[in-house]
């Protein structure tokens, strides 16, 4: 390809289809003459002859014929990616890959209100807890979280992530939970799922150092590789589990959990929106984004009441 133009070789495969510059020339809409010379160049370039010239007829070399049938399967290939490519940009259906737990807890109960919003959409959630490629996963956004995300995608920031403890209301009063000092009786609940690149009690020992606690040890604690599970597990009433915002607030708005202690370790993390910078103007994607803005909005409203 570095001696031989692109459009030389177009011109090449439709005169080895048709045998014929004359034929060539009419679907390229270009002059016999002009066919012919191209080819004369594209074989100066080359270094060999590609076809046999009769007084009337045209024959493939064996070296043009090898190289015509690899040219049909490039330009083949070619033509399906141009319109896999034109499909994508036109479609409405978005892939969108979200932490496993975050899409349970935070944003499984709100899809609705997009569907809502914009019937036509056409929305895949894909469950993916590992550092997202856009290419390898061939998605089109993500919700991430931010110490997990790097790259030079689109970014936006969506929510905060504060963490803390919870736990039911049954269990606080059973275990009298009155200060930070009350956990040192009590089992401790982990997720380790953020945190996989630094000790798995991280967010606990940040938590416990702010709240100035010692001689309790999160390494004793149960342990799960995903939030939701966590608080599923703190739900039940199997201990005190350290929450991320957007994955407990509902629960202690309505009740089902509650917050025993006032100290918030801010990590200075926030959940992302994340998307190939050649896909944030597509119609859809700022469909979906606007939506998670606006929901972002009103979840925080609904917070600070």
């Amino acid at each position: 390809m570095n001696k031989a133009s692109l459009p030389f070789l177009h011109t090449f495969v439709v005169a080895a289809k048709h045998l014929s510059f004359t034929k060539a020339a009419h679907e390229l809409f270009l002059t016999q003459g002009a066919v012919s010379q191209q080819i004369r160049l594209l074989e100066q370039r080359l270094g060999f002859s590609l076809f046999v010239r009769y007084h009337r007829s045209l024959e493939l070399t064996p070296m043009g014929a090898r190289l015509a049938l690899h040219l049909r399967h490039m330009f083949a290939d070619l033509d399906g990616l141009i319109e896999e490519l034109r499909e994508e940009r036109d479609s409405t259906i978005i892939t969108l890959s979200v932490m496993p737990s975050f899409a349970t807890r935070w944003l499984m109960p709100r899809l609705g209100r997009l569907q809502e919003r914009h019937p036509g959409l056409q929305l895949r959630i894909q469950a993916n807890d590992r550092e997202v490629n856009f290419t390898r996963d061939r998605i089109d956004a993500a919700i991430v979280h931010s110490h997990l995300h790097s790259g030079s995608a689109y970014t936006v920031p969506l929510l905060v992530d504060h963490v803390f403890p919870v736990c039911s209301p049954a269990f606080a009063e059973q275990n009298t939970l009155q200060t930070p000092a009350d956990l040192v009786h009590v089992p401790l609940i982990n997720d380790d799922s953020e945190w996989r690149f630094f000790s798995p009690y991280a967010a606990w020992e940040a938590w416990l150092a702010k709240a100035q606690v010692k001689g309790v040890r999160p390494s004793r604690a149960m342990s799960f590789n995903r939030g939701d599970l966590a608080v599923q597990a703190a739900l039940s009433g199997q201990g005190v589990a350290l929450g991320r915002t957007p994955l407990v607030m509902d629960d202690i708005r309505e009740g089902r959990l509650l917050k025993p202690f006032e100290q918030v370790y801010d990590n200075g993390h926030v959940y992302l929106f994340a998307c190939p910078n050649e896909y944030r103007d597509r119609e859809p994607i700022q469909q979906v984004l606007n939506w998670l803005q606006d929901e972002c909005r009103r979840y925080m409203d609904e917070v600070a009441q």
